[in-house]
């Protein structure tokens, strides 16, 4: 999927889908909400009349998504999500980011795939637009889906600039990733796949070295021990430059491929870049991250999607 940036407005993009960040009684309101409505027309506000008089009496909820017409648009639907409103005291990022993840997944159902999307929450629902840019990129860039364009339209130049820097700090594009990866040389991947087919139950078994005394009145630290198949296979993934340059700790929060890879087997090859990338600096931060993913299997999903990839999706030279 390609992530573009727009400073513009947001109801006059040519796309087949139009994000508007709504409010709960999907009634119109001001800002985003009000524009879509108005420029729309009132046949989008009757079908919104029409899911409040159905499955949406009590208002759609924070987080969630619905898609109607997009009336007189150049769109071909309009889907509403509701963000939550910026707290001091309370972290309510995983509802913005579910507000982009289920506005994508309303996409896929409506098989769109060019998407408009605004700064969800930053108007008056007053989130700042530094960190709404950083969690929309990164829950964009990381969701499963079909869309092939997610266009993010920004009004402001402050927040195009936002915008800009968090798409800059996602790192490098599926494409990108994937361009790097088939450069790499062939005898180095057969290695790492020939290492991998050779792991045992006992290679995969992690011990805690430490705890004991290292001079008097010191105890050192239990750290991880890995076997040296495992530390082969981390250091041949170093070597093959699987590893990118991005923000992965934004990108592993809340991702559903972390601890255990669920989801990795259809995701772009890119994902297995970057899930290696957060298990191995993980590990840097908190001792353990990589047994982690080896127990819950994050660890044998990236070798096995890495497999898959070289087997059938690599491009060959020439």
């Amino acid at each position: 999927m390609q992530i573009t940036l727009v400073q513009g407005d947001i109801t006059r993009q040519h796309v087949d889908a139009v994000v508007n960040a709504a409010n709960s009684s999907l009634l119109g309101g001001g800002g985003v909400d009000g524009a879509i409505h108005r420029r729309g027309g009132p046949a989008i506000l009757r079908e919104c009349r029409m899911l409040r008089a159905g499955r949406y009496g009590r208002g759609l909820p924070t987080g969630q998504a619905v898609a109607t017409t997009a009336g007189d648009l150049p769109a071909r639907w309009v889907i509403h999500t509701v963000g939550p409103v910026h707290s001091a005291t309370e972290d309510r990022s995983s509802l913005l980011a579910s507000c982009y993840r289920e506005a994508l997944r309303v996409a896929d159902e409506l098989g769109a795939a060019t998407v408009a999307l605004p700064a969800v929450s930053t108007g008056i629902y007053g989130w700042p637009v530094e960190d709404a840019a950083r969690i929309a990129v990164s829950t964009v860039r990381s969701a499963r889906t079909r869309v092939t364009e997610a266009r993010f339209v920004l009004f402001t130049a402050d927040a195009h600039a936002a915008f800009r820097r968090a798409l800059e700090a996602a790192g490098p594009s599926d494409e990108e990733i994937a361009a790097r990866l088939a450069a790499q040389p062939e005898e180095r991947w057969q290695e790492l796949f020939a290492r991998a087919d050779a792991l045992t139950p006992d290679d995969l078994r992690v011990s805690w070295g430490g705890g004991q005394e290292v001079r008097p009145g010191v105890i050192q630290a239990p750290y991880p021990v890995y076997g040296d198949a495992v530390t082969r296979i981390l250091r041949l993934l170093g070597e093959l430059e699987v590893t990118v340059v991005f923000g992965w700790p934004d990108w592993v929060r809340g991702n559903p491929l972390w601890p255990a890879g669920q989801g990795l087997d259809d995701a772009p090859v890119a994902d297995a870049a970057r899930l290696v990338t957060a298990i191995v600096r993980g590990e840097r931060f908190a001792d353990g991250t990589i047994g982690q993913a080896i127990d819950q299997g994050a660890f044998q999903a990236v070798l096995r999607r890495l497999r898959h990839w070289f087997d059938e999706e690599r491009p060959l030279a020439g």
